[in-house]
């Protein structure tokens, strides 16, 4: 009897939830500074890590439970890149090799909208390689094959709602992205002592070629700003046969 009455408890709560769902759905600029972080080459002082530029555009579907509770699913592409500074000896010219990598993401993510309009977001995201260049002294090379096609990120991000008139809006956010998986193939130096962006002797050179004891991954790290412009599509309805249905705006 009491497994009973749980269970009717838990369906009129479902239903109740649903009762005030919506789906909307939105497209997002974004543009922020993007770094690939490998430890050893971090702490390396004849290369320099420099933050570069990363620009990202896209949509999103989200479902409300509520006014406070959403899951939203979003498809962003990225352009991001990096830039290595090489300063081999107090004698020697710097030299730099400039990384772009292209991705296309899609993050499902908890965001909770608080009463006065912030929020919070975080959750897992899927991206997928679709392009990595390097340019050294003008010549542009392609290396895909250096790279995983897909690895998973975690996601944080915090904003706010700015103003909007019905069922149209315009939200301000800010997103990091952090790669947990090692961005590195066989081909690129996974677990050598010499892995990318050196794996090709770009230092062997000097009087005591670099190279680590120790392999340490490469991961990827991004901080977006975000511009989304969103619109209340849907939103569910229940009719007297307790039967579920979309209703649009």
């Amino acid at each position: 009897m009491r497994i009973l009455l749980l269970t009717a408890l838990s369906i009129s709560f479902s239903l109740n939830i649903f009762s005030q769902s919506w789906v909307d759905s939105g497209i997002k600029f974004g543009a922020g500074v993007t770094q690939l972080v490998n430890t050893n080459i971090w702490e390396e002082q004849t290369i320099v890590n420099k933050l570069a530029p990363g620009y990202s555009f896209g949509g999103k579907l989200g479902l409300n439970f509520n006014l406070n509770h959403q899951i939203t699913l979003d498809f962003i592409y990225t352009k991001a890149s990096q830039e290595f500074e090489f300063q081999p000896t107090a004698t020697e010219k710097a030299w730099s090799k400039n990384i772009k990598y292209n991705s296309f993401n899609i993050p499902l993510l908890y965001k909770h909208n608080s009463d006065n309009g912030s929020f919070l977001e975080i959750g897992p995201q899927i991206s997928f390689m679709t392009g990595v260049t390097e340019t050294v002294n003008g010549a542009t090379t392609k290396v895909d094959d250096y790279f995983t096609d897909t690895h998973f990120e975690g996601v944080v991000g915090v904003g706010s709602f700015m103003l909007g008139s019905n069922n149209t809006y315009l939200v301000f956010g800010i997103r990091v992205h952090y790669a947990f998986q090692d961005l590195l193939t066989t081909q690129g130096g996974k677990n050598t002592a010499s892995p990318y962006p050196i794996n090709n002797g770009e230092m062997d050179y000097q009087a005591e070629p670099i190279s680590f004891d120790e392999y340490k991954p490469l991961n990827a790290i991004s901080a977006i700003a975000y511009l989304e412009i969103n619109y209340d599509l849907a939103y569910l309805v229940h009719s007297n046969c307790k039967r579920t249905a979309i209703k649009f705006f």
